[in-house]
């Protein structure tokens, strides 16, 4: 597990790791959580990221979603929701199995 301070440092550890799932804020320092996530996908449209907001505007939750979110969950979350969505996410990927 590799974590970023900002979004430059994401998106270098993005290209050189290639995670299955990405965990993303909305708000981020410097560049928004939805440019991020554009780059994410324009770099591999494979990785799945789950993005994080306090808020529960459906305009940012429809963007968020039409621009390759996975999932989009809010502030405050259970550790045991979150661990459930991205098992579910890395079980989607090529090359594992699929729970029956």
């Amino acid at each position: 597990m590799e974590t970023a301070m900002n979004g430059g440092e994401a998106l270098t550890t993005i290209r050189r790791q290639r995670p299955d799932v990405v965990l993303l804020d909305i708000m981020l320092p410097g560049v928004s959580g939805i440019h991020l996530l554009r780059e994410i996908k324009r770099l591999d449209p494979t990785i799945a990221v789950i993005m994080v907001t306090g808020s529960d505007s459906a305009a940012l939750a429809a963007e968020a979603l039409a621009n390759g979110a996975a999932r989009l969950i809010t502030k405050p979350f259970n550790l045991r929701d979150l661990d459930q969505v991205v098992a579910e996410l890395v079980s989607k990927e090529p090359g594992h199995a699929q729970p029956e």
